[in-house]
């Protein structure tokens, strides 16, 4: 079970620099366009991304936000694709950390409505990633809309070619 979290959440680092890679290119307006999605913005959709792997982190590392991170985020567009890496980087340091026991042991932490629920750390591991994969298939979506024609391929097998 090691071997496959460790390669998802490698997956998860390179998908996610990826998307900052082709973020980066984009102009504020068409990081803020309005568009009819799950966020009605890509930085809207970004915010969540990281806010979703910080608060998983967190859950991780035996702490429980009561709130999403980025309801105080001022920053700018560099320091949110900073900080989506970054993020993304520390689940992977901490998923190498974990042997498979590690890895079987249920966590119990605070939703962000205060609800006390558990998980095994493969699960809690692997739906983060996943929940980003789904968001970011969706900022692909969103980057068509904004007139992005060069978009990065961000499929698993594309991941698993390139670290041959």
């Amino acid at each position: 079970m090691k071997k496959f979290i460790l390669e998802y959440t490698a997956f998860n680092v390179w998908a996610n620099e990826r998307i900052c890679s082709t973020v980066e290119k984009l102009s504020d307006e068409q990081l803020n366009q309005e568009i009819n999605s799950s966020f009605s913005s890509i930085k809207k959709t970004l915010l969540h991304i990281w806010d979703a792997q910080l608060v998983w982190l967190k859950r991780l590392q035996g702490i429980s936000l009561d709130a999403f991170p980025s309801q105080s985020f001022t920053g700018t567009n560099t320091e949110l694709r900073e900080g989506i890496i970054n993020t993304s980087k520390q689940l992977h340091e901490l998923a190498e950390n974990f042997d498979d026991a590690a890895l079987d042991s249920v966590r119990k932490y605070a939703t962000l409505k205060g609800g006390i629920v558990t998980s095994a750390t493969y699960q809690v591991l692997a739906h983060v990633v996943n929940h980003g994969t789904y968001h970011r298939g969706q900022l692909i979506t969103m980057f068509r809309q904004c007139g992005v024609t060069e978009i990065p391929q961000l499929d698993l097998i594309y991941f698993y070619r390139e670290k041959k």
